[in-house]
């Protein structure tokens, strides 16, 4: 279980385009010992100025996404993420709160929160420094991204498989959480033209994955990055990130 946990807090991912044709194929060659399939929905976050936004995209492998990601499961938990990449490596900090927090949180509102789970401790440091910058308007939703999830799970080699499919990018919702039926996304900016495959490891592949991937297309998409550009192309943020 340890060596799990640590693969969903650091780790390597190499990312791939898939043709929308060559999924059902591409799907009948994974193998895993486990396998789930989910949504996925993220809302977006960065500084008034821009700044993570523009560190995204000046310097790829050297730059910090903060974000609340939350699984189509009718949980009333969230999960505030830190995730930082330096180099091939990222480190992913990560808290569990309640929806209510959530939308006290982006409304500015103070309190303890009380669905704010565990205690203090290293692997979620990062988590809770970012938390109080949202919490007193340091960092703004500026986005959301969602999208259906195909999830394979190798436990002897330690990787982990995922397939994104029908991504989409949103405005951020005028009050995300504010409501038991309100969701994080406004109005819908863009879809994704082709799903995208992750093969997340801690720095060794087995040949069965590199066969797996070969002759895929290798990308370095990221959902912030392609998130922040539609927001530009819109008008929004224009004048705090520079179109690349």
């Amino acid at each position: 279980m340890r060596l799990i946990l640590d693969l969903s807090r650091s780790r390597v991912e190499m990312k791939y385009g898939v043709a929308a044709e060559d999924v059902p194929a591409l799907l009948q060659r994974i193998p895993a010992d486990e396998r789930e399939d989910y949504g996925v929905h993220t809302l977006y976050f960065d500084r008034p100025d821009g700044s993570l936004a523009r560190r995204a995209l000046e310097d790829p492998l050297h730059c910090t996404k903060v974000r609340i990601r939350e699984y189509a499961d009718g949980s009333p938990w969230v999960w505030f993420e830190v995730k930082t990449r330096e180099g091939r490596w990222t480190r992913k900090s990560r808290l569990r709160i309640g929806r209510d927090d959530a939308a006290r949180c982006l409304a500015g509102l103070d309190g303890p929160f009380g669905g704010l789970s565990g205690e203090p401790g290293e692997d979620d440091a990062d988590a809770r420094l970012y938390l109080n910058e949202a919490r007193s308007g340091h960092l703004v939703a500026v986005g959301a991204v969602h999208s259906t999830r195909r999830s394979f799970l190798l436990k002897k080699s330690l990787v982990r498989i995922t397939l994104d499919l029908e991504i989409a990018y949103h405005r951020a919702a005028a009050s995300p959480f504010a409501g038991e039926a309100s969701g994080m996304s406004g109005p819908l900016l863009r879809r994704e033209e082709e799903p995208v495959l992750e093969l997340k490891h801690v720095g060794c592949v087995p040949r069965s994955c590199l066969a797996l991937v070969d002759g895929l297309r290798p990308s370095n998409y990221s959902k912030f990055r392609s998130l922040v550009r539609c927001l530009s192309e819109s008008g929004e943020g224009a004048d705090c990130v520079d179109r690349l």
